[in-house]
């Protein structure tokens, strides 16, 4: 049986924001700015997705920024704020207690409390679900351009997906001098309206709507894909070196006993609040498609939300 640490334990905080990527960086920035007492949770490492990023080239008043110098220098802002970060802990569950405040229980067997709470946990990406897909993980199946796409240069790749994360991910791999196969079940390419002219005006991107990779070919690595017509059932196969997965992802929303949609996105209201009063929610796991910049935004959102409940209650 594992034992509480009754020091921390004994603590009561305004808020605990579960996660630290841009959004719950963005959050604890904001409310420790609001003079509250602010603790954040992460399960692995402090800027999350974005932090493996070699670029970001969308964030407002910045030109061009390394995804790990644009975290970090977020997790300063959120130290200087006076907040506390502890990473390699995973929020299990959030339960409200009978004092009216809420209790968060962890992978490291700690028990915390907090006044409200500030859901930012992002999720895990959407694979193709094919039985052949773990065989080719990392050697042929990947899910961040960024981190592995360097190694396809000038190679014939796949995008699996439509989204913004796809087309910035397939502009991304053109500029690497890959020829792009855009592989989607939509019969239209997202409107990413800061990118899509990049890709319908380059002679190496392909545009396969309706259609989806139904199967996976090679030894050691992926050499071929098979891809199927969703409404007349043709397929056909393709020598290509690489899938970039960006099919969406699963929302990390297990830990709270709120109101979901049908793919376990965090429903909020006005002010970022689930239908659990007092628990809020920001990025990615209240909504899929969100561009960085947009994730901190509703990130700050959450944290004034949550300061003005606060308020209101004091």
């Amino acid at each position: 049986m594992q034992t509480l640490n009754k020091e921390i334990t004994e603590q009561l905080y305004d808020i605990i924001i579960l996660g630290g990527g841009v959004a719950g960086l963005a959050a604890a920035m904001t409310a420790g700015r609001l003079g509250l007492q602010v603790l954040v949770l992460e399960k692995a490492v402090f800027g999350g997705s974005v932090a493996v990023l070699e670029s970001v080239e969308e964030y407002p008043g910045i030109e061009r920024i390394g995804g790990w110098e644009l975290t970090q220098g977020m997790v300063k802002q959120a130290r200087d704020a006076g907040c506390k970060l502890i990473d390699s802990i995973e929020a299990v569950e959030v339960a409200a207690s009978v004092e009216g405040n809420f209790e968060i229980r962890s992978s490291d067997a700690v028990l915390r409390h907090a006044r409200t709470v500030i859901v930012c946990t992002g999720g895990q990406p959407r694979m193709l679900e094919l039985a052949e897909e773990t065989h080719f993980a990392q050697r042929g199946i990947h899910t961040c351009v960024q981190c592995a796409g360097a190694r396809y240069s000038g190679q014939t790749v796949a995008i699996a997906g439509n989204s913004s994360w796809a087309v910035r991910a397939a502009v991304h791999l053109l500029d690497l001098g890959c020829t792009v196969l855009y592989i989607t079940g939509d019969t239209e390419l997202c409107r990413d309206a800061s990118s899509i002219k990049e890709l319908l005006g380059n002679a190496n991107f392909r545009f396969l709507g309706g259609c989806h990779i139904t199967g996976l070919y090679g030894k050691e690595k992926l050499e071929e894909i098979l891809v199927t017509s969703l409404t007349g059932g043709n397929y056909q196969k393709i020598a290509v070196s690489a899938v970039f997965v960006y099919r969406g992802i699963k929302p990390n929303s297990s830990m709270v006993s709120a109101r979901k949609d049908r793919n376990g996105f965090l429903e909020v209201d006005e002010n970022s609040m689930t239908s659990l009063p007092g628990v809020f929610a920001a990025g990615r796991v209240a909504e899929a498609d969100l561009p960085i910049a947009a994730m901190a935004e509703e990130g700050s959102k959450a944290a004034h939300g949550a300061g003005s409940l606060l308020q209101a209650k004091a």
